[in-house]
C-alpha cells in the first residue's frame, strides 16, 4: 500500500514540476526582455533618440507637450503680451551674481547696460527658470511673466522691467531697490550700528508708519482691483529704496491665484508658522483677512528693526498659545496708535480684523503722532542663522 502511494506521489510530483518549471523559464525569460527593451529606450533618450517624446508647440498661449518632454527642445515663446517686453536687443546682461534660488530657479542681481553714445546702466533683479525643470513649470513661469506684465503695474509692487522669453533662460527682468530686501537691510543696519556705534540709516516710528502704509497700499491694489492675495506679508517680501520707499514682492501665490483661481493648499502651507493667521493654521484658504494678520506679524518686523516674531516662542508652539488669546506685546518704539493696528490684525475671528483699505487709514492717521526723532533699536541680537532658527524660516 505505502509502495502504491510513493508511486503515485512521485508522478503527482512529476506533473507539477512539468508544469512549473516551464512557467518560471517563461517568465524569467519575459522579465530580461522587458529590462533590455527599458534601458534600450532610455539610452536613446540620452542620446537624443525618441523625438516622438520630445516635441513641444506653443499654441494660442498654451503648450501642447509630452509628458517626456524636455526644457532644452522647447523653442523660444511667441505671445503678443510678452512680446512687447522683450528685451531689446541693444541691451544686455552683465555681472550676474546669484542672490538665492527661488521657487522657479537662480535669482541674481546683475547689470543692464546699453551700448550707445552714452552708455546706459541699470540695477535689476534677474529670475530665470532652471535648465532642469518641466514642461508644466515652463507653462508656470510663462504665465508668470504675463502675470507681472497685466497685474503688476502699481507703484508699490516690484514691477517687471523686461523679459526673456525667445531665448534661454527664459528670464523676468525686475527692477531693484538700492537697499535691497527690506529685512536683510533691517537686521544689517542694527547690527552694523552695534559694531560701529553708528549707522547710514536711522529708521524711525515715523518712517515704519510710512512703509507700512505703502505696504498695505500694494496689498489693497491687488485685493480690490484683481481680487488676489499675497499669501506671505513678511518683512522679507519688501524691497526698499534708499529714499525709504518700498515696493512688495514675493508675488508668486498671486500669480499662481490669478493663473488657477486658487492657491494649493501644499503651496500655502510653505509659509512660515509664525506668518500665519489661526485659520490658516488649521488649513482654510487665503484671504484678504488672513493677509491682514500677517500684515500684523510685518508691523512688528518693522518696529524691531527686523526681529523675529514671538521671540521666545517655538514655532510649533505658535498655534496653541494663539489660540489661548496669547498676543505679542507691545515692542519698545511703538506707539500706542501703532499698536492698535496691530491688535486690530490680530483678532482672532478673521469678520473682525480691518479690511486693508481700513488699514492705510489707520497708517496714515498714526503718521501725524508717530515719534519721527528717535532710532528704532533691535531687541535681539541674534545671527542670522539664530534667526533662522527662531523663525522657523527653512532655506
Amino acid at each position: 500500500m505505502n509502495s502504491s502511494e510513493d508511486i503515485s506521489n512521485n508522478e503527482s510530483s512529476q506533473k507539477i514540476s512539468v508544469i512549473i518549471i516551464p512557467a518560471l523559464l517563461s517568465a524569467s525569460t519575459l522579465l530580461v526582455v522587458v529590462i533590455i527593451l527599458w534601458k534600450t529606450y532610455h539610452k536613446k533618450r540620452e542620446k537624443g533618440g525618441g523625438s516622438e517624446d520630445r516635441t513641444a508647440d506653443y499654441v494660442d498661449g498654451t503648450w501642447a507637450v509630452n509628458a517626456a518632454a524636455v526644457y532644452e527642445n522647447f523653442p523660444g515663446i511667441s505671445d503678443a503680451i510678452l512680446e512687447k517686453k522683450q528685451l531689446p536687443s541693444d541691451w544686455r546682461i552683465e555681472d550676474k551674481v546669484v542672490l538665492c534660488s527661488g521657487h522657479y530657479g537662480p535669482i541674481s542681481r546683475a547689470v543692464l547696460l546699453r551700448s550707445g553714445e552714452a552708455e546706459d546702466r541699470r540695477d535689476v533683479i534677474l529670475k530665470e527658470l532652471s535648465e532642469h525643470c518641466s514642461p508644466g513649470e515652463v507653462q508656470d513661469f510663462v504665465d508668470l511673466m504675463k502675470f507681472y506684465v497685466q497685474v503688476c503695474v502699481h507703484d508699490k509692487l516690484v514691477k517687471m522691467l523686461w523679459c526673456q522669453a525667445q531665448s534661454r533662460p527664459l528670464s523676468l527682468i525686475l527692477e531693484a531697490m538700492t537697499l535691497g530686501n527690506l529685512l536683510t537691510f533691517l537686521r544689517d543696519s542694527h547690527q552694523e550700528a552695534r559694531a560701529t556705534q553708528e549707522t547710514v540709516y536711522r529708521i524711525t516710528e515715523k518712517d515704519v508708519c510710512s512703509m507700512a502704509a505703502q505696504v498695505a497700499s500694494g496689498l489693497e491694489y491687488l485685493t480690490g482691483t484683481h481680487n488676489l492675495v499675497h499669501g506671505y506679508v513678511a518683512a522679507c517680501n519688501v524691497l526698499i529704496h534708499e529714499d525709504m520707499s518700498v515696493r512688495l514682492c514675493g508675488l508668486g501665490l498671486a500669480a499662481i491665484q490669478y493663473r488657477t483661481g486658487s492657491v494649493a493648499a501644499q503651496r500655502a502651507a510653505r509659509v512660515p508658522l509664525k506668518w500665519q493667521s489661526p485659520e490658516r493654521l488649521r488649513g482654510a484658504d487665503i484671504t484678504e483677512k488672513s493677509d491682514v494678520w500677517s500684515f500684523g506679524i510685518l508691523l512688528y518686523e518693522l518696529i524691531t528693526a527686523g526681529s523675529p516674531p514671538y521671540p521666545a516662542l517655538d514655532p510649533a508652539d505658535v498655534p496653541q498659545k494663539l489660540q489661548k488669546k496669547y498676543r505679542m506685546e507691545q515692542p519698545q518704539r511703538c506707539g500706542d496708535q501703532l499698536y492698535q493696528v496691530m491688535m486690530d490684525c490680530w483678532q482672532w475671528e478673521a469678520q473682525k480684523r480691518p479690511f486693508l483699505s481700513d488699514v492705510v487709514k489707520q497708517l496714515q492717521k498714526a503718521l501725524d503722532t508717530a515719534d519721527g526723532h528717535t532710532a528704532l533699536t533691535a531687541v535681539d541680537t541674534l545671527s542670522w542663522g539664530e534667526y533662522l532658527l527662531v523663525a522657523g524660516i527653512s532655506l
